[in-house]
């Protein structure tokens, strides 16, 4: 049967593009089809015997903000000051962010002091000029607890996207894993059986008999809500979790175990000591997350990057603050997105955040 399914592998020129702010060579990618559907039990077991590279590269991408973003031109340059806080993730980003709006608005004091995402709910609801910065979706629970003080609301604004990875040590011979889109996660085996070894994802050898060593991140970033969720180790208090507080130790931690597993942000993969896992959709196209057309091709493994900001009696933001989410929303503020290797928003994107802040929307 293996063998049957093996020889049904072939590779489509013209895959379905998402909608996505890439250059038109970006949609050109060739990707693998399998023109069987098969079970995911059998399809990682599959992926592990034949070893298969995934990710065809064709050339590299042009992302872009200019055709999508509207420029940033304010009408007079601001003063007073801006605390951002929340994201490690994100601080690079925010650094250059202040940057290039410091530029335009010399007299506007600024300061970044970022200690995990889950920090800026806390430090926004001073009543300060406050941006927080959070490498997750913002939920609606959320925010309706936030907000009890109709007068005091906090708002959360998608500014773009960033691509993560489920990394392995090389010396794991799993080679890609199958999506499972119903639990939002490839690490399911369908129905209710879970996956405690190695060898429960088809890896043979001395791994097989042996357990995940789950890797994640301290609670108060991020990424550990994200974690969770890929791995499918939600709500799972049995599972044992080797806890980190930085994504360079998740990285160290995973280069110095053959069984560990964890969620990474792909722009902070920059060594061979570590390798990303690619995902099969559907089990008819297998992606990399270091593919440079993976968001196109439809990997499914994105998180949103948020800013979090109160509003005053009004509805309104701080005239400063609102200036600075302007900035960020233009097209200068998503190449600065795309130059610190992160997503930035496509058109209809930036309008709904537009149209949620209040803003005139010129289509």
């Amino acid at each position: 049967m293996l063998a049957r399914i093996v020889s049904s592998i072939k590779i489509s020129a013209n895959p379905k593009p998402l909608k996505r702010t890439m250059s038109q060579s970006s949609m050109l990618g060739r990707h693998l089809t399998l023109t069987t559907h098969i079970p995911s039990t059998y399809l990682h077991a599959i992926l592990a015997i034949i070893g298969l590279a995934a990710g065809f590269w064709a050339s590299e991408p042009t992302l872009c903000a200019q055709d999508s973003a509207p420029s940033y031109a304010p009408d007079k340059p601001i003063e007073g000051s801006i605390e951002i806080v929340g994201s490690t993730l994100m601080q690079p980003i925010a650094a250059l962010w202040m940057d290039e709006f410091s530029k335009i608005h010399p007299e506007l004091k600024s300061t970044i002091d970022c200690q995990g995402s889950e920090e800026s709910f806390k430090k926004v609801a001073n009543p300060t000029a406050v941006v927080g910065l959070l490498s997750r979706e913002v939920t609606a629970e959320e925010l309706a607890s936030l907000n009890t003080d109709t007068k005091n609301r906090i708002v959360a604004i998608s500014v773009g996207y960033d691509v993560i990875s489920i990394i392995v040590n090389p010396k794991n011979p799993l080679q890609a894993l199958a999506w499972d889109a119903k639990l939002g996660s490839p690490l399911s085996l369908g129905g209710e059986k879970s996956i405690t070894t190695w060898g429960d994802l088809g890896v043979e050898g001395e791994l097989a008999d042996k357990a995940l060593n789950f890797v994640v991140i301290g609670k108060n970033h991020g990424l550990r809500t994200v974690s969770e969720s890929v791995l499918a180790i939600q709500g799972k208090p049995d599972v044992k979790l080797i806890e980190k507080e930085s994504q360079l130790e998740i990285l160290e931690a995973v280069a110095a175990d053959p069984a560990a597993i964890a969620v990474v942000s792909s722009t902070r993969i920059t060594k061979d000591s570590v390798r990303p896992l690619p995902i099969a959709l559907d089990a008819s196209r297998i992606i990399s997350s270091t593919n440079p057309q993976a968001v196109d091709l439809g990997y499914p493994l994105l998180r949103k990057l948020t800013v979090v900001a109160r509003l005053d009696e009004s509805g309104k933001l701080a005239p400063q603050i609102e200036e600075f989410v302007r900035f960020v929303l233009s097209s200068q503020g998503q190449d600065s997105l795309v130059k610190d290797g992160f997503v930035p928003l496509d058109r209809s994107d930036i309008y709904a955040q537009q149209e949620l802040l209040g803003w005139e929307v010129l289509k």
